[in-house]
């Protein structure tokens, strides 16, 4: 007998209420045979509600606790958190008619010896009555080694940074970090010290942790959908969406271990060309040599640093001085006393080896840099013969006895240049640099003398322009004169035509002569008439002329 059509709706209904039903029963049996609970009850599974992280790093990690001073920098590798550290500051520090600037670079050794070589500085200065003031600036920072110390002087003196002298306290960094640290950590030499901890992300890895983070967004979504109303009384539902979440957590945990595996292995971005230590890890028993060929690469990459300072240093005009800093661990450097040896010498310290191997090297550069004329200094032996008690810790600082002594060599030998730099009428190397970046010298130079005199054209009219580097007030305190000698004496005045040529006798300030950064610039216009000769110095009562010049213009 056929069904009416509300019997046939009822039947249907029925018929699939008992498919759902069925359905919800066998998924909770599913669900119990799975997961050993039933569904909606008991605690979560910790496979689900698991952060999902990377595993945990090492906590014994001696970069943890400085990296967070240190920050990335494009051309230093890193610098101080700190925005008006010397590093960070601009402008950067120029010179000044009253103050001696002198930067002092290296590692943490330069940084703790900074104030004591200020106080030692400025007790030469009033000993010697010398009126300028030194002013330090700190360049220096915790684990920098060359060739980052070149690379901030370069950088500072591009952004307009002048100083008159130019102090490089270094040498442990070099050994201790290129071959000792960097080549245990599997980093290029010459990358700044745990470059690989502070580089970031790989462009690899960028693209993996983009796809853990669409992946983790899907499984706080799917997460979320299982509390949801209506469907989450549901265990078919469940039963997928918890299959689901699953898979898409497990994919997240193989992924985050490919990223901690490619963390950990290499990378050009991180460590740095890779053939300088090509077969070390096959053949282990090499690796001691390896080291000693990575010591004298970091000896050799020193000394050429140190040559670039100093010419760095002469095309900023300023003097450049090199220290070799002292080291517990230097054969003979120090009779080491009974609390040293307790606290400041471990036989198995980790930067021993490359001290012991790479200073005798350093030291050797050390004498072929004076033979270059560079004011470099081997201040390894000057503790040789002092029992005290001047080293603090196993790796290279000082105490304050320490500091004070080590302050106290520095300036001893920096005394010629303080000397030249430190009086009233300072002397030194021409900044070619500042030089550049004034106004371009006159298309004709006149008189080389100790005002260089050129003339120039500006505006249609005729101009001389007195120009001296290394300038002070002193030296333009005697007045200036200036004979002009006409072609046609019927140019001249009445008065001047027997003398045969106009004399102008003037003072540098009231002719509006400007002292600017050490260098002395005056202009003046010349008469429109033709001139055949011109002559001119400075002179003082008493003494006479002082310098003078002459040139004999051409028809």
């Amino acid at each position: 007998m056929a069904l009416t059509f509300p019997k046939r709706v009822l039947f249907y209904g029925l018929l699939t209420l008992l498919t759902l039903l069925t359905m919800e029963g066998m998924a909770r049996i599913a669900y119990y045979a799975a997961y050993g609970q039933g569904y909606g009850s008991g605690p979560p599974d910790p496979r689900i509600t698991s952060p999902l992280l990377l595993p945990p790093a090492a906590t014994a990690d001696p970069a943890r606790d400085l990296l967070p001073l240190l920050i990335r920098h494009p051309f230093y590798g890193d610098t101080r958190t700190w925005p008006y550290h010397a590093l960070n500051a601009m402008p950067p520090w120029q010179r000044r008619e009253d103050t001696v600037v002198i930067a002092l670079l290296g590692g943490s050794v330069a940084e703790l010896v900074k104030p004591f070589l200020e106080r030692e500085l400025r007790r030469y200065f009033a000993a010697n009555h010398l009126p300028r003031q030194p002013a330090v600036i700190e360049l220096a920072a915790e684990i920098a080694k060359q060739p980052q110390q070149t690379m901030i002087v370069a950088n500072t003196l591009l952004l307009g940074g002048e100083f008159d002298l130019i102090i490089n306290l270094d040498g442990y960094n070099e050994v201790a970090g290129s071959a000792g640290h960097n080549f245990r950590d599997g980093v290029f030499p010459f990358f700044p010290r745990w470059w690989h901890k502070r580089a970031g992300l790989t462009a690899e890895e960028i693209l993996l942790a983009g796809n853990i983070r669409f992946h983790r967004q899907e499984y706080t979504r799917r997460a979320a959908a299982g509390n949801t109303a209506p469907l989450r009384w549901s265990a078919v539902f469940g039963l997928v969406n918890r299959y689901r979440q699953e898979r898409t957590a497990t994919e997240i945990i193989q992924r985050n271990h490919r990223l901690a595996a490619m963390a950990a292995g290499y990378s050009l971005e991180k460590h740095g060309p890779r053939n300088w230590r090509e077969g070390v890890q096959r053949e282990r028993e090499r690796e001691r040599e390896r080291e000693r060929e990575t010591l004298r690469a970091a000896a050799r990459v020193w000394y050429r640093s140190s040559v670039t300072l100093a010419r760095l240093a002469e095309l900023g005009g300023a003097e450049y001085y090199h220290f070799l800093q002292p080291n517990q661990y230097v054969p003979g450097a120090k009779p080491l006393s009974a609390q040293e040896l307790a606290a400041a010498y471990d036989p198995l310290f980790p930067g021993k080896f490359p001290v012991e191997k790479g200073y005798p090297l350093l030291k050797r550069f050390t004498s072929d840099l004076q033979a270059q004329g560079i004011n470099s200094f081997d201040l390894t032996g000057i503790f040789a013969d002092n029992p005290e008690t001047l080293y603090r810790d196993p790796c290279c600082h000082f105490n304050d006895r320490g500091n004070e002594l080590l302050a106290a060599a520095m300036v001893q030998r920096l005394e010629p240049a303080l000397l030249r730099r430190g009086g009233a009428r300072p002397t030194g190397p021409v900044s070619a640099l500042v030089a550049a970046r004034r106004p371009a010298e006159p298309d004709t130079l006149l008189i080389a003398a100790d005002f260089r005199v050129y003339q120039f054209r500006q505006g249609g009219g005729k101009y001389l322009r007195y120009v001296r580097e290394g300038c002070s007030p002193e030296d333009v305190a005697p007045r200036f004169f200036l004979h002009l000698k006409p072609r046609d004496l019927a140019d001249l005045p009445l008065e001047r035509r027997e003398y045969g040529f106009n004399n102008r006798g003037f003072s540098f300030a009231a002719a509006g002569g400007r002292l600017w950064r050490g260098q002395c610039r005056l202009r003046l216009r010349l008469p429109d008439y033709p001139i055949a000769y011109l002559r001119t110095g400075q002179y003082a009562a008493g003494q006479g002329e002082i310098w003078a010049g002459g040139f004999h213009f051409p028809e």
